[in-house]
This record gives structure tokens, sequence and C-alpha cells, in this order.
């Protein structure tokens, strides 16, 4: 690989054994990839910060980074985390440890004294930062659905980074020239198609389906193009986030979204997803039982999403059954007073800085319904029974 003369500096500690040590995992791993250079980076997002995932060995990493006075070289936001930093005991059926809050507590210390912003949400393309971002700049993203998000929607260069990597290239502020931030690599070469009636909408959940196939069944190195219009932010969301759950994908070409040009009429294969194929595993995906838990919040909710649930509960006179909504800070600041009231009189639980799936949440045998693919995909692993809705169908799960 070659390096400039400032970057073998770097690498040779020239600068301090921090930078050193996160410019030798970057090169290495860019060795690794055959990548001919480093390219700069203008935001990094860092995902597995939470302590149930790292433990005492990544706690012990990030913290001698910061007790080395390491600042990160970019705009770093964070992911989720397994408690609400607000209220530890707010997510039902689950008791968090006193001593996993304070692994995850000095966890945070460490990346806040790094410079990094506790955005603690795995959502960082709604946060008002990242408009400042150029279609076409590179960044260093972890968090499978806002990798996928980035570059089919936004416009961004990232590949699909892990916690470490998106670690070290936040402090180096390079990443390796590889993948997706090659031009030529974006550029689809396989269109796919749904054969469907003229009045089948496609909501978020046969999209996340859509995605589960894709994932399956594209075999190319080059992104997926889906030939089909999703009809609303959620289902965009939904859709990213599945094809991040089901597969490694880390970019799909969406007809009418994604900001790319290429030539059509240069796709040398169509593959048609047949509407029925969607409508069997949706049907297996259906709630038949009455849920324990409804959820609405992987990823997490818009401002958007939550007063959409808020006018469907204002319906409903005798909610016996528990809601929870995870969603950033930054979207929960947004909510009007009587968005929150309504919320509150339904004893619907507004969750910050975390969600289910990077939770200690999970009781055997439990019924969840969520109209999230990526919930269903991880909750499932836990032994929770989960089924999909839309979020246009709760009343009628409310039903049940």
């Amino acid at each position: 690989m070659y390096l400039t003369k400032e970057e073998e500096k770097i690498l040779n500690g020239e600068y301090g054994w921090g930078l050193a040590k996160a410019m030798q995992v970057i090169v290495s791993v860019g060795d690794s990839l055959n990548s001919e250079k480093l390219i700069g980076i203008t935001h990094a997002h860092i995902s597995g910060v939470s302590y149930g995932n790292i433990g005492e060995p990544g706690k012990k990493l990030i913290k001698q980074f910061s007790d080395e006075g390491i600042k990160f070289s970019v705009k770093t936001t964070v992911n989720p985390i397994g408690y609400d930093t607000l209220d530890y005991d707010a997510i039902p059926f689950t008791k968090i440890d006193r001593n996993y809050i304070k692994g995850q507590e000095e966890v945070l210390r460490s990346l806040q004294k790094m410079g990094a912003d506790l955005t603690l949400s795995c959502t960082p393309y709604y946060l008002p930062m990242v408009n400042e971002i150029k279609i076409g700049s590179s960044v260093a993203w972890g968090e499978s659905n806002a990798v996928v998000y980035g570059n089919s929607v936004l416009g961004i260069k990232t590949n699909r980074e892990g916690g470490p990597i998106s670690l070290m290239a936040a402090i180096v502020g390079k990443i390796y020239y590889y993948g997706l931030h090659i031009e030529e690599n974006r550029i689809p070469e396989i269109k796919y198609k749904v054969n469907k009636p003229e009045n089948y909408e496609i909501n978020e959940v046969r999209a996340s389906i859509i995605g589960e196939i894709i994932s399956k069944i594209h075999n190319n190195d080059k992104p997926p193009y889906l030939y089909e219009k999703l009809r609303n932010e959620t289902t965009v969301k939904e859709f990213s986030a599945s094809i991040g759950a089901a597969g490694n994908l880390a970019m799909v070409v969406i007809k009418g979204i994604t900001p790319i040009k290429f030539n059509e009429k240069e796709i040398n294969e169509t593959i048609t997803i047949d509407f029925n194929d969607i409508k069997k595993r949706e049907d297996e995906l259906k709630p038949n039982d009455k849920p324990d838990l409804i959820y609405f919040g992987c990823p997490h909710t818009s401002k958007y999403e939550i007063e959409k649930i808020a006018k469907y509960l204002k319906k409903v006179d005798n909610l016996k059954t528990q809601i929870v909504i995870t969603s950033s800070r930054n979207e929960m600041s947004k909510i009007d007073k009587d968005v929150l009231n309504i919320l509150k009189s339904k004893n619907v639980k507004l969750i910050g800085d975390t969600c289910l799936i990077v939770s200690p949440f999970g009781y055997h045998g439990l019924n969840v319904v969520t109209n999230s693919y990526k919930a269903y995909f991880y909750l499932s692993k836990k032994g929770i029974n989960v089924s999909l809705i839309s979020l246009d169908d709760l009343e009628e799960v409310l039903r049940l």
C-alpha cells in the first residue's frame, strides 16, 4: 500500500502510540484487501459500543486510547448501548445489572473524552450534522442499516465496517481505498423487479421481505438494483435494515432514490421476484397470538413514525398490550407535547439510547410483534417468538 510521508510518520509512531496503533490496524486490513492507498473520511459512526457486546477487553482498549489523550480526527457518532441512560429500568422484562452500567459508563466517558458525540443511535442519518456530509464523500460507518442507508439513500461512501475499524478510522481520519469507496464498484449489474398486481402496495414489511430475498440470491460483487418504488421513509429505512441483517450487502441502488448515474441499458441481467413469494413469507411472519409486547424502533424511530403511532393509539380506549418505542434523543426532542401526552396516557414506553437487540432484553417464549425485520432476525436468536406487522396494521394487532 502506498502511504504518504505523513501517514508513514503516524505509522512509525512519530505522533505517539495511539495514532500509530490505529494506523497499524487500518493499514493491516487495507493490505489484506490489496488496497492501493488510504483516503480521508469526513465522519465516523462507531458500532459495537454496548458493554454487553465489547465487555472488559473493549472497555480497556477504548480507555487506553482515552487515557493517552487521543482525540478523534473527524466528527464521530456512536451506536446505541444496552439501556436508557435516564431510566435504567425502562425496558420491560429486563433487569440491568449495576456492574453492567458501571462498565458501560466508563466506555461512554472514554468515547466522550476522545471527542465523540454520544448520540447513542443507530440512525445517524437523521442527525443534523449528517446533512453537512456531501454526496460522494467517504465515511467510516459501522451499524449495518446505517451503512446501507448511507450508500443507498444519502449517496455517501462507506464499506460495512466493524466497530473496531470505525473506531480506528475515527482516530486517524482515514480508511483504506476499497470496495464501495471506488465509484465503479457502486454501479449495479443486476436488476430486481417485483411481479405484482397494480394495487399491490409495498409497505415496510413487504420491502423487508424483498430485502431478505435479494440478500439470499444476489451473488454479484456490485450492488443490486431494485427497480421498485419504495413508498415512504419508513419503508426505505426498514428495507435498508433488512438488507443489512439478512446478508452482507452494504448498498442497493434504489430506483428514484439513490443519487447515482449509470446506464440502465448496460444492466445485463434482470431477476423477477413474484409477489406470491413475498405474500407467502408475509403470512409466515404474521402474528397468530396476542403479543406480550409490541415494539417499534429498530432502527430507531423517526418523529414522523412516533406521531403516526400516537395517531393510531388515540383511537384505542383500553390498551392492554405494552408498547415499546426506541428512538434517538435527537428525534425525541422534536415531538410535540400533545403526542407525548397520548403516549403517556397509553403507558407507552418511549425509550432512548438503546434498542431491544443490543440490550439484555429477552425472555424465552415471549411473544413480540414488530414492524422491523432486523428486530425479528436478532430477537428470534434469543428464543423470542417474533412476528411482523406493518405500522399501518397496528389497530388490527391490538384487536388480537
